[in-house]
């Protein structure tokens, strides 16, 4: 396998070659034929899973649902849409990206943006993340569930300050 080095390749969300091996976020990527191995688990390397993962800008319909899914497992896995800068927080890679903008309405649509809320604010943390950085990129449709996260995030701190209380 040899990373690509074009110019309409992924090189932020992309598979990165160090010396050798190649990583997708923090996590190391081995291949078996055209499979991916992450971790203890395979994916099946097709066309559209393959494309998803190079290219800079996908454009949809290139791919099956059934690789977006995977591909959206991937990144989650590898944590390839964060890094963390100098002082150690987490922060979105390339917030402004093609890519970005490409992704976030696919992860929308898995987790039923608007639909339902994770009650863990560690999530919700990072998902008003994700929302804030999306809305700046120029996303738009995103306020009713900024709203409703930060919502969910008060009414939880204010649960903890009651239970502290007691």
């Amino acid at each position: 396998m040899r990373a690509s080095h074009g110019k309409s390749s992924d090189h932020t969300f992309g598979l990165k070659d160090k010396d050798g091996q190649f990583f997708l976020g923090n996590a190391e990527v081995g291949t078996d034929g055209n499979d991916l191995i992450i971790g203890d688990k395979r994916y099946r390397g097709t066309p559209g899973l393959w494309y998803l993962i190079v290219m800079k800008k996908p454009a949809d319909g290139f791919a099956a649902d059934e690789d977006k899914d995977k591909y959206l497992d991937i990144i989650d896995k590898t944590n390839a849409l964060y890094t963390v800068d100098n002082r150690g927080q987490k922060k979105l890679r390339a917030p402004n990206s093609n890519k970005l903008k490409f992704i976030q309405p696919l992860r929308n649509k898995k987790k039923g943006r608007g639909v339902f809320l994770p009650s863990d604010p560690n999530a919700l943390c990072e998902r008003l993340e994700l929302l804030m950085a999306s809305k700046q990129a120029g996303n738009t449709g995103l306020r009713n569930e900024i709203v409703n996260i930060c919502d969910e995030l008060l009414r939880q701190n204010f649960c903890l300050m009651m239970l502290t209380k007691t």
